[in-house]
């Protein structure tokens, strides 16, 4: 089981607080603030729940949690790393090959927080299942959504790479590659379509510590890859975060900073908090 872990953040913060990655502690506020009005005992649908980081997290804040996910196997071994709550919450995972029959299991249930982190650029078509959602949300309920930016290098690699895996017939795992590659108005053009409405917007990962950690890690993960093929075996994400250390990142990081008011629309990763539109378009 432990070979399908590919999104494993059991060891990471909750999405709901920040990030750590490319060796940058990231923290943010969007998500937190918008908790404040949401009542302990409320349910919450955690769409994506990967390695139920988040959903513990929620459980341990209070709320009833529902995580939905592709692979119950995946989905219950993850549950046995954590140490859940005692505090009279409620969980349960759902479980099916398909996003849409998941939430077909939901019928006529109401969150009033439904997460949704970096889960809508593995879709072919992220509208349906944000229509899905939305009709899953109380009439002032919230949604929260991580996407990448496909403006960064990162993007552009796995886009490049999937185009490769699928003319070589390479196996790829269900939910794994990333299909979108939307710039950070195409997402808000695409939750707009769903008959949702953006409320508030962040970027977060910084572009020249994201591209820095891109320019050293992906050559050597190519390296990597052309290797194994002749039985010699790197851990090439281990060698990428040795000359991308902490020390380096913390430093572009700091420039980040500075230069996020010029530099935002390349940043990695897009934060979004959603409320119900006047209506879904058909």
């Amino acid at each position: 089981m432990a070979d399908l872990r590919i999104f494993d953040r059991v060891e990471d913060v909750s999405k709901l607080v920040g990030c750590n990655t490319r060796n940058v502690e990231y923290r943010w506020t969007i998500f937190h603030d918008n908790l404040g009005s949401l009542p302990v005992g409320s349910n919450v649908l955690d769409f994506g729940a990967g390695s139920l980081r988040d959903s513990y997290e929620l459980a341990v804040r209070g709320y009833n949690i529902t995580s939905v996910d592709l692979d119950e196997k995946l989905l219950s071994s993850y549950s046995v790393e954590y140490e859940w709550p005692s505090n009279g919450t409620k969980r349960r995972l759902v479980s099916e090959a398909k996003p849409t029959d998941s939430l077909a299991k939901l019928s006529g249930e109401k969150f009033s927080l439904i997460t949704c982190f970096d889960v809508l650029e593995h879709l072919d078509d992220p509208v349906p299942v944000l229509k899905l959602l939305r009709s899953h949300m109380t009439p002032d309920g919230k949604m929260f959504v991580t996407v990448p930016n496909g403006r960064t290098l990162f993007e552009l690699a796995l886009r490049v790479d999937l185009v490769i895996a699928r003319a070589t017939k390479r196996r790829l795992r269900p939910g794994e590659p990333h299909l979108q590659r939307n710039s950070p108005g195409k997402w808000v053009r695409l939750i707009e379509r769903a008959g949702l409405k953006v409320v508030a917007h962040d970027m977060q990962i910084g572009v020249l510590v994201n591209t820095a950690f891109a320019l050293v890690q992906l050559p050597i993960l190519l390296c990597c890859r052309l290797l194994r093929r002749f039985g010699i075996n790197f851990n090439g994400t281990e060698i990428a975060s040795r000359i991308c250390n902490g020390a380096r990142m913390s430093a572009l990081d700091r420039l980040d900073q500075a230069s996020k008011p010029m530099l935002r629309g390349l940043y990695g990763w897009n934060l979004f908090v959603v409320s119900q539109g006047d209506r879904a378009d058909s």
